[in-house]
């Protein structure tokens, strides 16, 4: 009886320092004891720590714990040999987006190699890349399986010693070359495919320097899960899609996390960068030469003048006796008149008027300029504003259209653009005499959304993606990444360092040029007529009375 006792305290002994050494350091704030059959033949349940919080489910329901758990996490399981695969599966389900915690499993029976193997095998297929097993002889042999994820599966059989440091490594840390499955969305110039002058294929592109350079850090290898097509773009669903399917690990795409899908959250990395999503307009053009002939004479001005003539024939009888001082009064309004003519021919090389500016969607309305864009992204704005300003949007179902004609700086239309691939064409400009395009943050869809790379729901590059963005940002990388964009679009052929605007041919004045005089004179003859024709009127009507 007392060797049975002691026995028994001496296994609890031992599996009470694998609980210590698991627990230690205490960087979490709860333990999940999760144990479906309540009745199972474990240990652990025994020496769960004192003062530490702790949840026991004996229960084959599944518990969400996300919703009310945070990451620090230890995870703590007792599972049956028969009904090992079901049980894990509930396991996996109650940790889905918690997956990475750490997590001991005991099984009910003696130790197994080969039931260790496929047990480690399918944490590995569920993300669990932190579990480790032992089985119900634990305190005999003291053998832990562990295994290595990358660069493929290894099972590693290990004894346990007390304050060993190899229970809990970050796998992360050391990829191994693992081959990290990826696939550029060749949204240019997020990510640019392009041939080089030996015909071989080449990537460019701040989203791919930033895939990239997380693979260097981890040393992992990229691996494209197919070959991409020069010219098709990828689709925001279609990433998600793959994504969803695990067919890879990151996608080489940044996305908005919060304009469409949201109820598919779990499939970005945290947030990269924040951008606001606005419009490229067309600099004001030069008014036509037929507006400025009523630029130069404006209708204030005729209107002045008319009211002067009024005036004066209203008090004709009286200017009779002042005659001096009307004709002072004459020369004075003449003098007025040409030096505003003068001012004004003068402005009009100097500072050419240009047409109002659009400062609004109601502007735009007003104005013949339209704005072009993907009819899937106009179905994500606002309704409101979709409905009240239909008009001025120009939809295509074609996004490599949108790129062809925004590349190119065709001044025929607005487009949509994000804060972030304005900096291209501001760079591009930069290269011109003058620029052509304006970004106006008075016409915007959505404020400081945030975009993010996409990534399977439960993948283990979340948080070490999370700690790598923040300090590409903080460093300023992401920033130069995004200032070669400009460059990495030239070195690809799609853009060329040139001035863009073209200046106005001067030419001699046509008969086209003098049309609206001509209409002006005619009208203007003609009201002449009509008023001495009134004028003769009324002389005959006083004569016959």
């Amino acid at each position: 009886m007392n060797l049975n006792s002691q026995s028994l305290n001496l296994s609890i002994g031992i599996f009470a320092e694998l609980v210590t050494a698991l627990i230690f350091p205490r960087n979490f704030n709860t333990i999940f004891y999760y144990a479906p059959n309540a009745t199972g033949d474990c240990h652990m349940e025994k020496v769960l720590e004192n003062g530490i919080p702790v949840l026991v489910w004996h229960s084959r329901s599944i518990v969400h714990l996300q919703s009310f758990i945070s990451e620090e996490l230890i995870v703590m399981a007792c599972l049956q040999a028969l009904q090992w695969r079901s049980e894990l599966q509930g396991l996996a389900q109650s940790l889905n987006f918690l997956r990475q915690a750490k997590i001991l499993i005991e099984m009910d029976t003696s130790h197994d190699k080969d039931l260790a193997n496929s047990i480690l095998t399918y944490c590995l297929q569920q993300d669990m890349i932190n579990a480790n097993i032992i089985f119900s002889d634990f305190a005999e042999n003291r053998i832990v399986y562990i295994y290595e994820a990358f660069p493929s599966f290894a099972m590693k059989k290990q004894e346990f010693v007390a304050n060993t440091t190899w229970l809990y490594p970050n796998k992360m840390l050391d990829l191994k070359g693992y081959g990290l499955r990826t696939l550029p969305d060749l949204s240019e110039p997020n990510t640019i495919l392009y041939h080089d002058a030996n015909g071989q294929p080449r990537l460019l592109g701040y989203v791919w320097d930033m895939v990239k350079e997380y693979a260097r850090k981890r040393n992992a290898r990229l691996k494209l899960i197919f070959k991409p097509v020069e010219g098709k773009t990828l689709t925001h669903i279609q990433l998600m899609d793959l994504a969803r399917d695990r067919s890879l690990d990151i996608a080489a795409s940044v996305q908005p996390m919060t304009l469409r899908y949201q109820d598919r959250t779990s499939q970005y990395a945290y947030p990269v960068h924040c951008s606001s999503w606005c419009t490229m307009i067309p600099m004001e053009q030069g008014i036509q030469v037929r507006d400025l002939y009523a630029w130069t004479v404006p209708v204030k001005t005729m209107i002045f003048l008319g009211f002067i003539v009024l005036i004066h024939q209203l008090l004709h009888d009286r200017w009779l006796r002042l005659r001096r001082l009307q004709a002072i009064g004459w020369l004075v309004l003449t003098a007025l008149l040409s030096l505003n003519f003068k001012g004004r021919i003068v402005g009009l090389f100097v500072v050419p008027p240009m047409d109002s500016p659009i400062d609004s969607f109601q502007a735009m309305a007003n104005s013949k300029v339209r704005i072009f864009g993907i009819r899937a992204e106009y179905n994500s704005y606002d309704f409101d504003m979709r409905t009240k300003f239909s008009t001025v949007f120009r939809l295509s179902d074609s996004p490599s259209e949108l790129i062809r004609l925004r590349n190119s700086l065709n001044n025929s239309y607005a487009y949509t653009v994000t804060h972030t691939k304005w900096q291209l064409y501001a760079e591009q400009q930069a290269h011109s005499s003058r620029p052509l395009f304006r970004y106006s943050t008075d016409l915007c869809y959505y404020e400081m959304a945030p975009f993010a790379l996409v990534i399977p729901e439960n993948s283990p590059h979340r948080a070490p993606l999370h700690s790598f963005s923040l300090a590409v940002v903080e460093s300023g990388l992401f920033d130069h990444w995004v200032s070669k964009s400009f460059y990495y679009m030239v070195k690809a052929g799609r853009l060329r360092m040139e001035d863009l605007f073209s200046e106005r041919q001067a030419h001699s004045i046509s008969l086209n040029d003098l049309i609206y005089v001509l209409q002006t004179y005619l009208v203007g003859m003609a009201s002449s007529v009509v008023l001495f024709l009134i004028e003769i009127g009324a002389s005959w009507a006083l004569v016959s009375l």
